[in-house]
């Protein structure tokens, strides 16, 4: 008698629920949830491959960075001689900039395509000569993000990639570098024997 009691309560509990709370409905957005995220994801990764494929290409010079940064583990720390440019011609150091200000650095680009400060602009230029640039920066709380400060390799690689001089990047119309590869000072791209 009590059993039945208990399953007539259940089914009646079970039917009353709120209708967010019924199994199904929790799976349903689950899934919505998971193919937004696969969307998302989807786009991204398409936007990337774009700017691989379409990017103009170009090649910044690599700054020394602390040597007890510059390998850790399975990527190395990049800094670009290109940075210092920028605080010179905003009349500051490194570091001793408090605000934050965005902005793009006008380069000029050699024979070997290596960039080579110009001058700054507060918004992206229009008409730039044949061999300029325009590559985005941003300052926040005194430091420069030019473009990515790291780069990843396979384990037991590092010291292949010693030999850098150059970060290869390809820049949108946005002026959004994307590292692809570094580069020796021979100009050649960097590519580890797999032993």
């Amino acid at each position: 008698m009590n059993n039945k009691i208990l399953t007539k309560r259940l089914i009646k509990d079970t039917s009353s629920a709120h209708w967010l709370q019924k199994p199904a409905v929790t799976i349903i957005i689950a899934l919505l949830g998971l193919a937004l995220v696969l969307v998302v994801m989807t786009r991204n990764i398409a936007k990337y491959e774009n700017h691989l494929a379409t990017g103009d290409t170009v090649l910044l010079a690599l700054a020394p960075v602390d040597p007890r940064g510059f390998m850790q583990g399975d990527y190395m720390t990049l800094s670009y001689a290109l940075e210092r440019d920028v605080f010179a011609a905003l009349n500051r150091d490194p570091g001793s900039y408090p605000t934050n200000e965005q902005g793009y650095v006008i380069v000029a680009l050699d024979n070997n395509k290596v960039a080579q400060f110009v001058r700054l602009a507060a918004n992206q230029p229009k008409g730039l000569a044949s061999n300029e640039m325009a590559i985005h920066y941003r300052i926040r709380n005194g430091a420069m993000q030019l473009a990515t400060n790291a780069f990843f390799f396979q384990e037991g690689h590092g010291e292949a990639f010693e030999a850098a001089e150059y970060g290869l990047f390809r820049v949108n119309d946005k002026g959004e570098p994307l590292l692809t590869n570094l580069v020796d000072d021979d100009f050649k791209v960097i590519s580890p024997k797999n032993d």
